[in-house]
């Protein structure tokens, strides 16, 4: 092979390469994410919840803060479309103890609403 070839070659190689990486798989990107004002409060004080939810997929979404008291049930508190990117709660401690917080994302799929995303759970102390 003479030399032209061979970086003819080597070339072809390279930009196919690179155009494969470029290429890649085009996937839909979500995220949820939850601030506490407090991680410890008494009981009658309240503590603000703010949430974000963000879908870039072309689906209708929505954001949700869900509330576990010690080791019981989630129970939601709030749920907002998710096009607005941003929900605030407030919650009462009513009792001692640990309560918990999460961020669902829920999308739209075939008219149904299914969790796309649940953020990791937030731990608040009630003295």
């Amino acid at each position: 092979m003479n030399i032209a070839l061979r970086r003819t070659v080597a070339t072809a190689v390279v930009v196919a390469g690179l155009v494969g990486i470029a290429a890649g798989t085009a996937s839909a990107k979500s995220d949820v994410t939850l601030s506490v004002s407090t991680h410890t409060l008494r009981v009658g004080q309240s503590v603000k919840l703010t949430a974000w939810g963000d879908d870039d997929a072309a689906r209708a979404t929505y954001a949700c803060i869900d509330q576990r008291i010690g080791s019981g049930a989630w129970h939601q508190l709030a749920c907002s479309p998710s096009a607005e990117r941003r929900l605030s709660v407030n919650s009462r401690a009513h009792q001692r103890g640990k309560e918990q917080f999460r961020v669902r994302l829920l999308a739209s799929q075939g008219g149904h609403l299914v969790t796309d995303r649940i953020s990791p759970a937030t731990t608040v102390t009630v003295r």
